[in-house]
């Protein structure tokens, strides 16, 4: 009896082993994605628009797919090791985002690296339309760290402005030398309510 309960706990033992090993080859394999975990993976590719709205980045990965990543205030862009908001993303930026699924279950996205921006590849930040827009006001608030500054313009709207990643030196000088109640002309596009990019300073 004691051989006979050997073996059927051997041949349990294995049962459960051979069972564990099956469900481990139904986890998602790396596919499209960096890399992957029980909590998060790695969405690796192009940017191809930001929602401000919607806070939603769509990105076209490098197996062909379109990803949909939530962010908040909370979500860092790297680049350079450098931290930005993501209103400095751009259109055609290749990024790496570590994502993981929200509350009610879509992609959302903590940390995005930029590998390259569109200007390392060689794109215009312009995007398609090649239009630019043009504010002017006065200087409220200067983040240094965040690359950005925040303009009052002439219809008492609040205005954040946030300076690229691959920026001119001489648009980088001028930011370095804003102070707290310049008054700036600017050109760039907009991002969404009350956020703007900046091109040049006029």
């Amino acid at each position: 009896m004691k051989i006979a309960n050997r073996f059927l706990g051997i041949f349990v033992l294995s049962a459960l082993a051979f069972a564990g090993c099956h469900e481990l080859g139904h986890i998602d394999g790396i596919g499209d994605y960096g890399g992957t975990t029980n909590t998060n993976r790695d969405v690796v590719g192009e940017v191809q628009s930001i929602d401000a709205r919607a806070r939603e980045i769509e990105v076209r990965t490098d197996g062909g797919r379109t990803a949909v990543l939530r962010y908040d205030d909370r979500t860092q862009v790297v680049y350079r090791q450098r931290n930005y908001p993501v209103a400095n993303l751009e259109r055609g930026d290749y990024i790496a985002a570590r994502v993981q699924q929200d509350r009610d279950r879509r992609d959302y996205t903590d940390t995005i690296t930029v590998r390259e921006s569109v200007q390392d590849r060689g794109g215009d930040r312009r995007g398609p339309s090649g239009r630019l827009d043009r504010i002017e006001g006065r200087i409220e608030h200067i983040d240094p760290r965040r690359g950005t500054f925040e303009v009052r313009d002439s219809r008492d709207r609040l205005i954040v402005v946030s300076v690229p990643f691959n920026a001119p030196r001489q648009v980088m000088d001028q930011f370095n030398r804003l102070r707290e109640g310049d008054n700036v002309r600017i050109e760039g596009r907009s991002s969404g309510n009350d956020r703007f990019e900046l091109e040049n300073f006029l």
